[in-house]
């Protein structure tokens, strides 16, 4: 698949969906990670065989039924970023790339959850690395 190329103003149209698709994210990654938990306690209880063993054996059933679908909702958050264009960097600091040609270069347009409109670009070859540059004529912030 071939990737798609954004202007400026492209991204800028998207930060609005991106901030509510990695809201979702975020609550649903907290959410992923309490089930874990509740998981993992339930499990005890049913492997000590304790009292009410078969009401707990029922609830980390749901519960792992629950932490499937959210795993599924989360997923799709992030296939729908992916459909977009959009590279997602890192989730967890709200990290998001776009392809883009800048003074006749491939770069990646580089916007952080947070931030009004992109304002900043990364090299191709600093794919790997956190090094944001100012996009000529923007202030860095």
């Amino acid at each position: 698949m071939n990737p798609k190329f954004f202007t400026v103003e492209e991204a800028n149209a998207l930060i609005g969906f991106l901030e509510n698709t990695l809201e979702r994210i975020r609550r649903n990654r907290q959410r992923y990670l309490w089930l874990l938990e509740e998981i993992a306690i339930l499990k005890l209880i049913v492997e000590c065989g304790a009292q009410k063993a078969s009401r707990d054996s029922v609830e980390l059933e749901e519960k792992t039924q629950e932490l499937k679908a959210v795993e599924a909702e989360i997923e799709k958050a992030r296939a729908t970023v992916r459909d977009t264009g959009c590279i997602l960097k890192d989730e967890e600091r709200g990290m998001v790339d776009f392809f883009s040609i800048q003074n006749n270069t491939v770069v990646y347009l580089s916007w952080k959850k947070g931030e009004d409109n992109v304002k900043f670009w990364r090299s191709i070859r600093d794919a790997d690395s956190n090094v944001r540059r100012p996009l000529e004529g923007s202030p860095s912030t």
